[in-house]
Parts: C-alpha cells; structure tokens; sequence
C-alpha cells in the first residue's frame, strides 16, 4: 500500500504548487466535507464487498490515495504559507535599510561586482522585518556598462564575515515566459526572501573577520577550498570545473564550455550531482568494509555492515557539507541517506518500499522538490532501471550491465528530456559512456583529495584527466547531427510516449515490445496548428528591462531585439529568447532585427544567433558595435548578412506587410541613437503592430510629419520603455493603439513606465498592459478586427507572486 500511499502524496504535493493562490478556510472546509462523505461511501462499500465475501473494496484504496494527497496538499499549504509571511514586506521595498548580517555562502565575482547569501542577524528599521536570507549585490558597475565606484575602493566580501551595510531590497520576482525559468519560485524553494543592491556611498563596517556559527565556518571553509583550487590551477577551464565539482560553485564556467555540456548531454556530471554523492558513499562503504575485514575483533563491536553503511553516509555528508548543503545537494542526500537506512534494515523490504520510503522523507522536508527537474529524473531514473533490469535470474557480467543502464537511462528519459529542455542529444550516451566513469570514479575523488589535502600533484591529474575528457566531448559535438533541438509537445503526445517507454521497458520476449517507440512519433508533431495568408502571432517577451518581439506569420519569423545582456556569462538571450524559439520549434529566424545599439535591446541578440541562425539582419547599428565583437567571440559565428534599416523598407510574408517608418536614409551622426531605432509596422489581415524601439519626442514628431497616415495601430509598444521622453500626444494620436504595451524591469531604477505617459495612453482609450505586471503578452491576429491578447501571468498564475 505504501507505493500507493507515495503516489497520493505526490499528486497531492503538485497540485498544490500549481495553485495561483493560498486556499481559504472556507475552501478547506468544503472539501473536508467531501473527504467525510467520500470516506463513508467508501466504508459502505467495503461492508457491503464484505456481505459476499469480495476483495477489500477498491474504493477504499482509492479513499486512502486521496486521503494521502489531501493531506499532501495541506502539508504543502502550511509550509508555503510559513515561508511566506517571511519574506521582505511589499511596503518595504526599495527602502534603504540598515542591516547586520554573515556571509553565508561563497561569494561570486564578475565584471560588474560581487555578489553575496547573507543570513539577517539583526535589521535597524523596526517598520521592515527582513526575511532570514537574502541575495545581496554590491556593483561597481553601472547597469550600463559604465565604472560606478573604482574597484580599489570597494572592499573584498569573504564567506563568514559579518557587516553591517545600507541596502535597497526587493521582494523575489521573476519575468514569466512560457517555458521559461521562474525565478521566485526558485527563490522560494531556496528561502531566499529578497534580493537587493548594497548601497556602496553609505558606510560599510566589517565588524568580524569569522563568524563562529556552522553557516559561516562551512562557507569559509567551501571558500578556502575554492581558493586553493584557483591558486593551484590559476583561472582555467579546468580550474572552473573542478570548483563546481568540489564546492558546487559553477559561476566560473565560460558559457561555451556549458554549452558543450549541455550539447553533450554530461551537465549533470558538472555539478554536486546524485551520481558524484553516490559514487562517494559507494567508496566510503566499500573502504570502511575493507578495514572492517582486516580488524575481525571490531565486527564484535559495529557489525561490519552496520559500519561499512555509517561510513557511506558519513562520506555522503561530508560531500553534501562542501557542497554547502544547497537544496538539490539536500535532496539527494535525503534520497541517498533513507535508501540506505532501508536497504539496511534486517529484514527483506520490496525496492518499491525503499525508494517510496525516500520519496516521503524528501516532500516532507521540502515540499518544493516537486518543481524540480532534478527531483523527477533522479527518482525516475532509480524508479526505470529498478523496473526494467530488476528480476533477473541470473547477475550479467559487470560490462554488459553498464552498457544495458546506459542504454536503458538514454532511451527512458528521450520524453522526458523533450519536454523538460526541448533537446534530444543523439551523441549522450556516447558522451556519458565517457564522462560518467572518469567524472566520478577519478575526477571526483582526486580533485576533493587534492582541495582538502595539502598534494597539489592530485588537483594536477584531475585537470589534466578532465581536460582529456573535454577534449573527447569537443570532438563528439562535432559530428553532424550530434543535437537535435524539438518543440515541446502537447501533453497528450507527451503521456503517450510515457507508455511507450514503460511498453519498451517489458522483459524480453513481451509481445510487441519494441513496438512501444511507435507511440513516440506523436513527439515529434508541429507544436502549433499552422496559420493561414493573412494571419499572425505576435509574442512581446517579458526580458525585465529590455524589448524582445517575436512575429510569426505563416511560414516566416522575424525577432525584434532580444532583451539586454546582465553579465559575461548570461543575457535574455540565453535564458529567455532561445529557450522560447525552441520551445515553439522554430529553427531559423528570416529576420533578426536589432531597433539600436542599446545592451537592453541588442544584449541578448548573439546567443540567439548561436542557437537559432538568420537568414539576415536588419539594424541601425555601426560596425563598432559591441554587437558584432560577440558575434565574433561565438564558437560557431554563423554568416550573417547586415542591413541597415531606413525608411521605405518593404517586405511582403504569408500576406503579412513589414514596412521601416524609422529611420531616414540620410539620418546625420547627431541624432541620439534611441531615435536612430528601427521602427517597423507589421500589418495584416486582422490588424496591425508598430515596434518603436526607444524613439524618443524628435523622432515621433518626425515620423508624424514625415508618415502621418501609415502610423496607426491596433498594438503598439510603448516608445523607450513607457519613458517621459517619449510618447507625446501627437503621437499617441496618430498611432490611436488599443493596445500599449510598456517593457519594463520590476521597480526599475529608470521608473519606467512614467504614470504621466500611462495616464496619456489611458485618456485615449488605450488599454496598457506592462511586461513587469503581465509578464509576456501573446496577441494573435487570426480573426476578425480585434486580436486575442493572453497575459502570461494570468495564463500560469502562481501562489507565491
């Protein structure tokens, strides 16, 4: 009944972290009620299954199952309410509050400052509780790219110390995309309650070196650990790689060599993952075994399997602790620690029991788990190679079994993989085949001797074994047709392909059992229903503080901008453009257009163009653009024909009319270069779409004297973000939108958009709809005059925002 029990509580968990709001007493009182009457019906049914003499009633099972889940649901419900009265107050925000806190994690660098997890010991405004842990940054860098305060005169934030600071908070938010990553839901599941700048002018006082508290001597430890990697190594790829794989600290890695990861299918090697912990409990049991063998006496004592057991958790713990015990790290352990208590138990326990005993211990410690990827293919992949090589009659020869897990790993998790990343990497088993062994059986454990121990010659060969092992992945990326990238298929294609896989994972000799891949075919469908002449989607991504558009018509795309770059290693881009792109299965962009040489409008554009090429490029920029020196940083820089964008432009897609009102042809280098923005009228059938880019009030006039009866619309984005220096009334008039839709960052520095310019486009009648609120906006123009608008985040609301 447990493995029963396991899948209540699992629906039950779920469910409630799908819900878009706390549920009230009220609620609660409801379905108690029908719990009550559920169970009486399922108490009648099993007296009356009982009169003659049936099984114990199936209803009564069922009743359990959903009395689990129910109790799921509200054991989820406390803990999140819990978490959620302790976080940062919303009247709090983008206050300056006076704090003393301790580093409690190993502080990250970059171009633009250091950033820091501190726990709160003490808040000096008595208005503002502060949540326990917060996400701290101090910039000594502008937002745009300009020097803030000299390096020299910031001082240097180490793991343990305590400060007291000056810092302007916000509560977690996230931009919400389809498909994309929701960061407050992360911050949330990590009990980070807010996030926010040091005010670096305002006095900052260091008032301990080290804090004796086990937070602070584990972070300073994990940092000294870190440290000596980097002395030993210097700042190599190598070098990045063993941080993560010793203190979990991945922040060093170049974005190509994640890619190559990522490409390769081995990223889960590059990290505290469940197979390193695993690996090393392994290692731990068999060398505590091995003593126990040679000291018979001691067995008297600790039997043998008792301590070799203790050991494994003992080595298991102490690869979790200088990991810094960050949840995914916590998860596995749990996982790892319960399995192993169970296993070890005296009398015989069926493996479903085990692995539901884990599944209970992890959800009842972290109801959060369920969100991530991680907890589903770690559980799966136990639960699939206990269903598919479990029941042997005879143990196959160490070789042959290897090859059959990875066999069984790569085939099972084909659906999975679609869903989750939309990329199916035809070369991973090959790749893991390589990495796994080298990773966790050398790697690993040469690299953690060689942190912790003063024995340089063992960070030596962990390098050069990894650099060997990258090399090898290098040259199997290259093989054409090595990554497939696939649309993220519709749910009932999805669950069909499941039981195709639990089909192909029968015993040999099942019927038809090969015959369980054909329901995979459905994966591969068109993600979208095509569109005809005339008709046309139109997606303004919610980038923070940036633009990026999407316009699809019939057999065509066209990208406008693609939101802005935050540091060396990430942008929009990477982390919302291209996940989108390939979530919606477009593979190669006709159109790529850049509106200016601003990073919140073409930071992002490079990634894009690593993963889905243009056809061409359509921008105002110059050829000193910062633009074109990342295109030639890429690995794989793909050709791209420039244009430069003018009025009079003209394109005809699918019946859909692109026409460049902005900007002259003999535009002369004064003009500021917001107003030098692309600005394109997309027009079809069922209305029409003006990018402005961040023109501002010389260019609107212009363009209202220069294009006056081509200007209106029914969708327009709001000039430079909602920006006082734009949407003038003349303009507005002109263009008469329906829609406006402002492109802003959560409590921007810029306050962007101005109420004054809302306030304008409402006494119009234009309705305003803003990224920071909405998140993505969807418009289809497939019927009629009026367009079908969604707001993401009315789409998949969530409690915790």
């Amino acid at each position: 009944m447990l493995p029963g029990a396991t899948v209540g509580l699992l629906f039950g968990v779920w469910l409630f972290q799908q819900q878009p709001r706390l549920w009230s007493l009220g609620v609660w009182l409801c379905w108690l009620l029908v719990l009550a009457l559920s169970g009486l019906f399922a108490h009648r049914s099993a007296s009356a299954g009982a009169r003659f003499h049936s099984y114990p009633s199936l209803f009564r099972k069922l009743f359990v199952i959903l009395l689990i889940a129910a109790l799921g649901f509200a054991w989820a419900q406390l803990r999140a309410w819990h978490r959620l009265q302790a976080q940062l107050p919303a009247a709090c925000e983008q206050q300056v509050i006076a704090l003393q806190g301790v580093i409690v994690g190993v502080p990250e660098r970059d171009a633009r400052g250091q950033h820091v997890d501190v726990a709160i010991e003490r808040s000096f405004n008595t208005d503002c509780p502060l949540p326990k842990r917060v996400r701290l940054h101090l910039y000594q860098q502008s937002y745009r790219g300009g020097a803030a305060t000299a390096s020299a005169a910031l001082p240097q934030l180490q793991a343990g110390e305590r400060w007291q600071w000056r810092v302007r908070l916000k509560r977690p938010h996230a931009t919400r995309n389809p498909h994309g990553f929701d960061y407050a839901g992360w911050s949330l599941a990590n009990q980070i309650g807010a996030g926010g700048s040091i005010v670096s002018k305002a006095p900052m006082r260091r008032l301990q070196t080290l804090v004796w508290q086990p937070a602070a001597l584990i972070a300073y430890w994990r940092a000294g650990v870190g440290e000596r990697i980097e002395k030993v190594l210097g700042s190599t790829p190598q070098s990045a790689v063993l941080r993560a794989l010793v203190i979990g600290d991945d922040s060093q890695i170049a974005r190509a060599d994640w890619q190559l990861f990522v490409d390769t299918g081995v990223n889960h090697l590059v990290s505290i993952s469940g197979l390193h912990i695993t690996m090393l409990a392994s290692l731990g049991y068999v060398f505590v075994g091995w003593l126990w063998r040679l000291r018979p006496g001691w067995a008297l004592y600790i039997p043998s399997r008792v301590a070799a057991g203790s050991g494994g958790a003992l080595v298991a713990i102490a690869y979790a602790t200088l990991a810094g015990f960050s949840i995914p790290t916590q998860r596995t352990l749990f996982m790892l620690l319960t399995m192993m208590a169970m296993l070890g138990l005296k009398h015989r326990v069926p493996f479903s029991w085990v692995l539901s005993a884990a599944v209970w211990v992890v959800l009842m410690l972290d109801p959060w788990a369920v969100m991530a990827p991680g907890f589903w293919l770690s559980f799966g992949a136990v639960a699939v190679l206990a269903f598919a090589l479990g029941g042997r009659l005879r143990p196959a020869r160490w070789w042959h079994n290897a090859l059959q897990t990875q066999w069984v790993i790569t085939l099972a998790f084909v659906p999975v993989l679609i869903l989750l990343f939309n990329q199916l990497s035809v070369i991973s088993p090959l790749a893991n085949g390589l990495a796994i062994p080298v990773v966790s059986l050398a790697v690993v454990p040469l690299a953690i001797a060689g942190a912790i121990l003063p024995l340089d010659f063992l960070l030596h060969l962990a390098a050069t074994l990894w650099a060997w092992c990258a090399h090898g992945l290098y040259w199997l990326r290259q093989w054409p047709g090595a990554v497939w990238y696939l649309p993220t298929p519709p749910l009932w294609a999805w669950c069909l392909a499941m039981v195709g896989m639990l089909v192909w994972l029968l015993p040999r000799g099942w019927p038809l059992r090969w015959a369980g891949l054909v329901l995979w075919l459905p994966l591969f469908l068109p993600a979208q229903a095509g569109m005809q002449p005339g008709q046309m989607r139109v997606t303004i991504l919610d980038v923070g503080q940036g633009l990026s558009v999407l316009v699809q018509t019939a057999r065509h795309s066209m990208l406008y901008d693609a939101g802005p770059a935050y540091n060396e290693q990430s942008d929009a881009g990477q982390r919302i453009v291209l996940p989108y792109l390939r979530h919606l299965g477009v593979r190669q962009l006709d159109t790529a257009v850049i509106s200016h040489d601003d990073n919140d409008h073409s930071g992002g554009m490079a990634s894009v163009l690593a993963g889905v090429p243009a056809v061409k490029l359509l921008s105002s920029l110059t050829p000193e653009a910062d633009f074109f020196r990342q295109m030639q940083a890429l690995p794989y820089a793909p050709a791209l024909p420039h244009q430069s964008c003018y009025q009079g432009q003209q394109w005809q897609w699918d019946g859909v009319t692109f026409r460049v009102l902005s900007p002259s042809q003999d535009a002369t280098a004064d003009v500021k270069d917001n107003d030098k923005s692309c600005v394109i009228k997309v027009t079809s059938a069922h209305g029409s779409l003006l990018l402005t880019g961040d023109i501002e009030k010389e260019a609107e006039r212009w363009l209202v004297a220069a294009t006056p009866d081509q200007l209106a619309a029914t969708v327009i984005t709001m000039p430079h973000h909602g920006s006082k220096t734009s949407s003038t009334l003349g303009f507005i008039n002109a263009t008469q939108p329906a829609i406006a839709i402002a492109t802003a960052g959560y409590l921007n520095r810029f306050g962007h958009p101005k109420a004054e310019v809302t306030a304008r486009y409402e006494a119009q009648g234009t309705q305003v709809l803003r990224s920071d609120r909405d998140g993505a906006v969807l418009i289809d123009f497939l019927s009629g005059r009026q367009p079908v608008v969604r707001r993401w985040r009315q789409v998949e609301p969530r409690y915790w925002e």
